[in-house]
This record gives C-alpha cells, sequence and structure tokens, in this order.
C-alpha cells in the first residue's frame, strides 16, 4: 500500500497549555520592540512557545537557527544560510550586501531557536549584515532579535581549527553574550518557569543540581543507584545516549547486525535546494524487523498516536510499507515531507516560501544516539552510558533531564564528580541576582545515611580554611581557574574545593 499521507510541519503539543507565563512572555515580543533572550531548564517549553509566536503573530518575522536539522525542526533557516556566511570564523569582510535586501528592510523580528550554540563571531556577524543591508546603524539595524535557549544546556562548538583566533578576538569566551555587539542590544532576560516533562519535585531538584554542576557527594550517591549490572541488556523501548559517535554507531550498527533477518531498503525523495547536512534522517534507511528506532515527527492525524522522539519496534515490512509496535500497539506508519524554507518579500508582507522537500519515513535507528542530537528530547526510559566520559559544559544534565522519571534512567556507568563541567561565563552573563535565584531554589538533598550522621555545615565553615585562604579561593574561582587546579594549590580534594566554594557564595 503505497502511503500518501504527509506530515507537512511542527505542530502545537495535543495537551498544550497557554500558561499566564507565556501569555505575558508573547505580549512583550509580539508589542514591543524590545529586544529578549527567553530562556528556561530542560523541558519548560521553549520550543513550544516558537511555535505558538509563529503560528499567532501579525509581526512580519523569521526563524533562524545554528544548525540545519533544528531549523528545518523549528520552519526556519540557518543563519549562516539566511546571512551567506562562509563556513569558518566570521570577519567583517565575510559579511556582504544581499541579494534581497528589501526583505531584511521589512524584517521587524528575528527569532534564533537553540541559542545557546551561537558563537560570538557569528552574532557579531547577524548585527553588521543587518544594519549594512538595511542601512541602519541601530543595533541589529533596528530590527527586534528574539533568542531562545538554556545556556546551561550545551555550548556553541568550536572546531580545533577555529579556537585560537576565538581566544584572540573573544577572550571572555566564546557564548553570544561575549559578541561585541550583544551589550548594544540591551536583551531583556525572561524565563519560563514551569516544567512541562517532569513531575516529581525531587527528581526536579536533582535535575537542578545537574544543572548547575552544584553536586554533593550525596546527590551522586541517589543517581548513582541507577547504575545497572554488568550484563544489562537495555529493555525495549529504551534508548542508549553516548557523548561520542563513534560509540552511538558501533553500537547502532551491532544491533543491527544481531538481527538474522532480510534487510529493506528505504530512499528518500529530495526535491530542488536541501543539502545533505540538512536531511533530518538518513537518504537510505536500512531497516528490518525486529529493530529499535525513534519517530522523529509527530503525528498530525487525529489519533496522536506518537510523537517527535516516540521510541518503537518494526513490526513488519514491505517495499512500500513499515509497521510499528509501540507498547502494545501496532501502527503503519506513513512517510513524512520534511521543507525547506526561504523568505520572500510579497507587498509588504515576508512570507516562507518552501524552497525545497525531503520525503522519507520519519525514523533513526534508536538503540543509541548523541547527547547532543537528544537534546529537545523527552523519552519514558533512557540508558547512559558517558563511556570514556562528559566532555562539555551541560552534557550530564542535558542526559538526565530527558527521562521523565528517576525510575526511568538506567545508568551503564557510575556518575563521577569528572563528568560535570560548568562553563561560569554563564553565571557572569545572567547577573549575581539570577545566580542567587537558582541556588536558592535547590534543596539540600538529605538521604537516610546522612540524616544520622552529624551536620556537616560547620565541618564546612570551619574545617581548617582560614579567611586568607577563602580570600585567595574566590579570587582563583573568580579567574576561572580548573577545579583540578584548585584541588592541587589547596591540597584538597575536588569535592571539598565544591563545597566551600558554594558555601561561600551563598554567604555572600
Amino acid at each position: 500500500m503505497n502511503q500518501k499521507v504527509f506530515d507537512t510541519g511542527t505542530t502545537l503539543p495535543e495537551k498544550f497549555v497557554l500558561t499566564n507565563e507565556f501569555k505575558k512572555i508573547f505580549k512583550l515580543v509580539d508589542n514591543k520592540n524590545s529586544n529578549i533572550f527567553i530562556t528556561g531548564k530542560a523541558g519548560t517549553g521553549k520550543s513550544t512557545f516558537l511555535e505558538y509566536f509563529r503560528q499567532n503573530t501579525k509581526k512580519n518575522h523569521a526563524i533562524l537557527a545554528p544548525t540545519g536539522i533544528t531549523a528545518i525542526k523549528a520552519k526556519g533557516k540557518t543563519i549562516h544560510s539566511f546571512f551567506k556566511f562562509p563556513p569558518r570564523f566570521i570577519v567583517k569582510e565575510d559579511v556582504k550586501l544581499l541579494k534581497d535586501k528589501k526583505l531584511l528592510q521589512r524584517l521587524e523580528t528575528l527569532l534564533i531557536d537553540e541559542s545557546s550554540m551561537i558563537r560570538a563571531d557569528i552574532f557579531d556577524g547577524i548585527d553588521y549584515s543587518l544594519k549594512i543591508n538595511r542601512k541602519n546603524n541601530r543595533p541589529f539595524g533596528g530590527v527586534q532579535i528574539i533568542l531562545l535557549g538554556d545556556l546551561f544546556q550545551l555550548p556553541p562548538v568550536v572546531s580545533s581549527n577555529d579556537k585560537e583566533v576565538i581566544d584572540k578576538f573573544y577572550p571572555k569566551g566564546e557564548y553570544f553574550f561575549n559578541a561585541k555587539s550583544f551589550p548594544e542590544g540591551n536583551f531583556l532576560v525572561k524565563e519560563l518557569t514551569k516544567i512541562f516533562r517532569q513531575s516529581d519535585a525531587d527528581f526536579i531538584n536533582l535535575l537542578n543540581k545537574f544543572r548547575l554542576a552544584k553536586i554533593e557527594s550525596s546527590d551522586l550517591k541517589i543517581i548513582n543507584k541507577r547504575k545497572v549490572a554488568e550484563d544489562f541488556r537495555a529493555p525495549k523501548g529504551a534508548i542508549i545516549l553516548s557523548p561520542r559517535n563513534k560509540k552511538v554507531d558501533e553500537i547502532n550498527n551491532t544491533k543491527l547486525d544481531e538481527i538474522k533477518s532480510k534487510v529493506f531498503s528505504y530512499t528518500a525523495m529530495v526535491k530542488d535546494i536541501f543539502k545533505e547536512s540538512e536531511y533530518p534522517v538518513k537518504k537510505v534507511l536500512n531497516l528490518k524487523v525486529g529493530a529499535q528506532v525513534m519517530i522523529t515527527k509527530n503525528d498530525v492525524s487525529e489519533q496522536k498516536k506518537y510523537v517527535n522522539g516516540t521510541l518503537a519496534i518494526i513490526e513488519q515490512l514491505a517495499d512500500d510499507e513499515v509497521k510499528l509496535k509501540i507498547k502494545d500497539k501496532i501502527i503503519n506508519l506513513p512517510k513524512s515531507r520534511w521543507e525547506k524554507i526561504d523568505y520572500r518579500l510579497n507587498g509588504n508582507s515576508i512570507n516562507p516560501k518552501v524552497i525545497g522537500t525531503f520525503v522519507q519515513y520519519p525514523l533513526k535507528l534508536a538503540w543509541a544516539a548523541t547527547i547532543h542530537k537528544c537534546q529537545g528530547q523527552t523519552f519514558d526510559e533512557v540508558a547512559i552510558d558517558l563511556d570514556e566520559g562528559a566532555f562539555t559544559h551541560g552534557q550530564t544534565y542535558v542526559a538526565l533531564s530527558r527521562a521523565k522519571t528517576m525510575n526511568g534512567i538506567h545508568l551503564l556507568k557510575e556518575i563521577k564528580f569528572s563528568d560535570l563541567f560548568f562553563d561560569k561565563n554563564v553565571f557572569n552573563f545572567l547577573g549575581h541576582e539570577l545566580q542567587k535565584k537558582y541556588v536558592k531554589e535547590l534543596k539540600t538533598t538529605k538521604t537516610i545515611e546522612e540524616k544520622n550522621r552529624p551536620n556537616t555545615t560547620n565541618e564546612i565553615q570551619s574545617n581548617n580554611w582560614s579567611d586568607k585562604s577563602d580570600r585567595m579561593l574566590m579570587a582563583l574561582f573568580k579567574r576561572k581557574v580548573p577545579e583540578k587546579a584548585l584541588s592541587k594549590i589547596f591540597k584538597r580534594k575536588i569535592t571539598e574545593i565544591r563545597e566551600r566554594t558554594l558555601y561561600l557564595m551563598e554567604k555572600k
């Protein structure tokens, strides 16, 4: 049977709740011209807000994102494609006058999703391009800029080729808020606070601690209770998250090879302009009955049988048919159509125009996936294999926060303090008040074992720390000296350094 039903775009969640928070921020964006950074913890609906704005605003707007896959999902374009930037460190000479200057002149609002991944040089390039193409020297050429993202999740990617030049021109760091143009924008910071993904208060509190990398030994003890035995096999419906592509490919290929049945290959139909780097799934999908897969699109039918991120098992395959088992139900999966969007001027209005399409079954092999690729996803069960260890800011937090519940987490390796990375530049940008707010939100985690121990606060206060040592510790901390180095300088464990630093920050 030939599948003719196509999923043609992002939709609001079935149980979408228009909270007062959403209403206030939408009105601010829609009725004012203020530049705004909209942030929030994992699962607070940042992407949903973007989709709600897209459907309800009357402003001439464009939606951009740092990567092709994120841009396609958000029904927008990549930053590089929109501004015709080259794929390298951006300097003024790379910013050109564009053919569609009239479109930019009509542009009122530019929304950029996953903004934590925007590098400072790219942000400065956006500002300069809008200025020269609109012939307007106001910040960002007078265009309202709306950034959406969580700075506690994954940071900008800086290649080994670009690192030296980034360090030279942006010594404070690679984030967008270190761009030379950022202070001119007078950005407001608005936070979405209601968490939709998780509901258990203790689990949410533990995730908040991982978000800030303010973890104590007792917290690690609690999360590491989710460590599984060496012979553990992930249950059907659980995905394995790992930091590196090499490990993920190894797991998926091994698992597919273990299935001794016929391979069915499905080739995507690609039309017009659609780069390989932007393909939302593989152009050629190799599948077998029994394979674990992830659906990468929402069900737009009335039944709403699945959403983007649903895990399933392939039940039956034919040349033009894919049947999946989701829990106890068998469904016939239609192909999906992804659209690549460009923006065109129509009179005084800016309209999105489809310039390329990609038609394929919305599936990926999903015994394993990278943590990076799963940012924004939600899973009932997730196995986490940090393999050689996490290697960047926010990575462990992103992995853990994909799960709805603590019981949905299976750790293949224990999480260590060395798996926690935190870029202090983030708090330098967000400011002391928001830092205090986040720290205050953290509740002390007390295990039964700790309840029977004497209060350790006094130990932390008086554990042979002199006033001179405290001043030296905070001075080095502010200079972003790594914890390992601080540990050697003060001849103390990393946990002691963290506890003392936290105590001194809260004391202020």
